[in-house]
């Protein structure tokens, strides 16, 4: 952006060196319409008539890719929400994993009493 700024300002500086050295009369004429001024300050309009030309012209651009990045910064935002209740939902995930594995750690843990064959063969009988 200061380089754009500097380009500008020597621009301006160069253009009013231009006009200080230029102040012959002249003769503007477009269709109908005719003036008499000084050579400075018809270049000075027709600079700033550039200028404002330019301007106009890069507008629709600008003003399109301003509200494209407006749109990806909402969809940024959208997914960045929605990446952290994933992250929440993956951390409450886990967590039960955990609780499931501690509870079948526990129940593989304790020991299974079996009844002694003897008996449920005599109680087959």
């Amino acid at each position: 952006m200061q380089i754009f700024l500097f380009f500008a300002l020597f621009i301006a500086l160069m253009a009013v060196v231009f006009a200080l050295q230029n102040s012959a009369p002249v003769q503007v004429s477009f269709l109908l319409w005719r003036f008499d001024s000084s050579l400075a300050l018809v270049l000075l309009v027709a600079l700033l008539s550039g200028a404002l030309m330019s301007f106009f012209v890069s507008l629709p651009s600008n003003v399109r890719a301003r509200w494209t990045i407006r749109q990806q910064r909402k969809k940024m935002n959208e997914m960045e929400t929605n990446l952290a209740d994933l992250k929440a939902q993956l951390a409450e995930a886990q967590k039960k994993i955990e609780e499931a594995q501690g509870a079948a750690s526990e129940i593989t843990a304790s020991p299974i009493v079996e009844p002694p064959v003897e008996d449920a063969a005599a109680e087959a009988q």
